[in-house]
């Protein structure tokens, strides 16, 4: 585990950081890195009701792509199945040193995404909704978070992530290493296993045994 005091935020001192998406996650990045004195950048679809969120905020907002040249850090918050398109207009920015983050590893885990090798690949994962993570903020404190490297070009890799954990407020919190495999795997299952299929089919077989075991079926749904 990982708090502030293992987190040196002036690692990000200098650097832009670009924030592609401002939806839930990446309102709340951005808007943390920022009131933490990071210098952010957003990157969304030209025209959209998130440009124009992101605009009035007070963002400089860009295309993916002209973000990718500009920033040193790129974090990738659009939905998952968006991912490779994404990506692909971001890649020929993504020169040598730089690096990207996830919040999710699935796209890194099934190689729908396949970055460069001379970048650094890391995920700073928030456990939480994004405008959570923007509230806990505001108020002193940040949710956990998991924190993972896939690549380290530069040797700083892991550094460079928990001092962006620090920026958006999880090392207030604590921040777990793990690894896109472990995080990928354990996510989906917990969704689609538990989440998704077993408390679904817990709640319809209780119902069913006091059924059967004479009550009203109204009473017991």
């Amino acid at each position: 585990m990982y708090y502030d005091k293992d987190a040196d935020l002036r690692l990000l001192s200098g650097k832009a950081i670009g924030i592609v998406g401002f939806g839930s996650q990446g309102h709340a990045h951005a808007l943390n890195l920022r009131d933490s004195g990071c210098s952010v950048v957003v990157a969304e679809a030209k025209g959209s009701d998130n440009w124009k969120a992101a605009k009035k905020a007070g963002f400089k907002v860009g295309t993916a792509e002209a973000v990718s040249k500009e920033a040193d850090v790129m974090t990738l918050l659009v939905p998952d199945s968006l991912h490779p398109a994404v990506y692909r207009e971001m890649e020929k920015g993504l020169t040598k040193g730089k690096m990207l983050i996830f919040a999710h590893g699935f796209n890194i885990h099934y190689n729908q995404v396949v970055p460069p090798l001379d970048i650094d690949v890391t995920m700073v994962a928030p456990k939480c909704p994004g405008h959570m993570l923007r509230q806990t903020y505001t108020e002193g404190s940040g949710p956990p978070a998991l924190v993972a490297v896939h690549q380290d070009a530069t040797g700083k890799a892991k550094k460079m992530a928990l001092a962006y954990a620090k920026g958006i407020g999880c090392t207030r919190a604590g921040v777990m290493e793990t690894t896109f495999l472990e995080e990928t795997e354990t996510d989906l299952f917990g969704e689609q296993a538990v989440l998704c299929g077993g408390a679904t089919e817990l709640v319809v077989q209780g119902f069913q045994t006091l059924v059967e075991a004479g009550y009203q079926p109204e009473v017991a749904y």
